[in-house]
């Protein structure tokens, strides 16, 4: 698995595409307040028209990897073609920074849970076979009680709304609240700073 944390390697691989990366930025961030609600318009309509087709496996997957490899050939064309070097000022180039380092820290944070789990194998192994096989155990009994189009929607929106909600805060505010709900549920006092 290559590990996308060497900024300048991922903005040379982002380069032919860099024109659409700070609107990308924008979108995914919500500068403008409509920005969560297209993007989760966007997602429910894809998968509202996947819910209707109703296609077989191999036929979404094969449509999927048309999409990708038109949008590969001509995303960097069209970005060439409709926005030019001229429009390049140094507030795009720093959101496009700002965008590689995003990928390169989400990059990093995916290989430290992935290292943080081989090693929690090593150290603890009844621990970890005990909550990865109770965890895998409550997702197969979720997998069959909800339809799984639907689970994979959900998975696709949170994630197209993850870095606006972590932008933003809104996500911690909850993880917060919760946390203090289930310590009041218990009996855990805050500890005073």
């Amino acid at each position: 698995m290559e590990i996308l944390t060497n900024e300048e390697l991922l903005k040379d691989k982002l380069n032919p595409c860099r024109e659409l990366c700070p609107i990308l930025l924008d979108i995914f961030f919500w500068k403008k307040e409509y920005y969560p609600y297209a993007l989760a318009g966007f997602v429910t309509f894809v998968f509202g028209t996947l819910w209707y087709w109703d296609p077989s496996v191999i036929t979404a997957v094969s449509i999927l990897g048309l999409i990708i490899t038109l949008a590969d050939f001509f995303l960097p064309t069209l970005s060439k073609s409709i926005l030019s070097d001229e429009r390049w000022s140094s507030e795009k180039d720093k959101k496009f920074s700002i965008f590689v380092n995003r990928i390169a820290y989400f990059s990093v944070q995916v290989w430290n849970f992935r290292i943080q789990l081989e090693d929690w194998k090593k150290e603890k192994p009844n621990q970890y076979a005990g909550i990865t096989v109770i965890s895998l155990l409550f997702l197969a009994w979720i997998g069959n009680a909800v339809n799984n189009l639907f689970l994979v929607y959900l998975v696709f929106l949170f994630m197209s709304l993850l870095p606006g909600l972590l932008h933003r805060r809104i996500l911690q505010k909850f993880i917060g609240m919760f946390a203090l709900a289930v310590g009041n549920a218990f009996g855990i006092k805050r500890k005073s700073k």
